[in-house]
């Protein structure tokens, strides 16, 4: 006959099924991080926070009554909300660090603006150009284009008086036929 020891020798069916939960329930809260932050598509996830920032001024214009500025700087690859009044004296330069103003957003650098098309301000590719937002939160006919370092594009298109956003997974002109407007 064998003797009967007393010091366990390892772990209960129980213990493992409780390990096995916790485990479990971390892996659920970690993983869609994990996987936005090494999977992300960097063009789309810009296109994103850009219709936000879009979406932003034209509530805030309404809000405030006044007219807001969606400042874009394509040397820079910045996007930043620039109160009309609150503009600074003629000489001055106002890249949005300053604190008064509040959503920016910093264009990755796998992600360019390439072009910012209106009905009435043209094609602008270079330097600082600004979209406005009127008091009642309308805007001119603008596409703003994307490109990333893979070769693909992507339009924001901006709707005048009906407020819509729409997005293009391509270079789409103002003149296009594929134009949803």
């Amino acid at each position: 006959m064998r003797p009967v020891s007393s010091a366990p020798r390892g772990f209960t069916l129980i213990e493992l099924l409780v390990v096995m939960v916790i485990i479990g329930i971390a892996t659920a809260f970690v993983m869609p991080r994990l996987g936005s932050t090494l999977f992300s598509d960097q063009l789309k996830a810009t296109a994103r926070h850009l219709v936000g920032l879009v979406s932003e001024a034209s509530q805030e214009a309404v809000r405030k009554q006044s007219v807001i500025l969606l400042r874009i700087d394509m040397e820079h690859n910045r996007v930043w909300l620039v109160e009309a009044a609150g503009e600074r004296k003629a000489g001055e330069e106002n890249d949005g660090n300053d604190g008064r103003h509040g959503q920016r957003l910093s264009v990755p650098g796998s992600v360019r603006i390439v072009d910012v098309s209106s009905l009435y301000g043209g094609k602008r590719s270079r330097g600082i150009t600004d979209i406005s937002f009127s008091k009642m939160g309308y805007v001119d006919k603008t596409f703003i284009h994307l490109h990333d370092n893979d070769g693909r594009s992507m339009t924001i298109m901006l709707s005048p008086f009906i407020g819509t956003i729409r997005v293009a997974d391509s270079y789409v002109g103002l003149s296009d036929e594929k134009t949803p407007f």
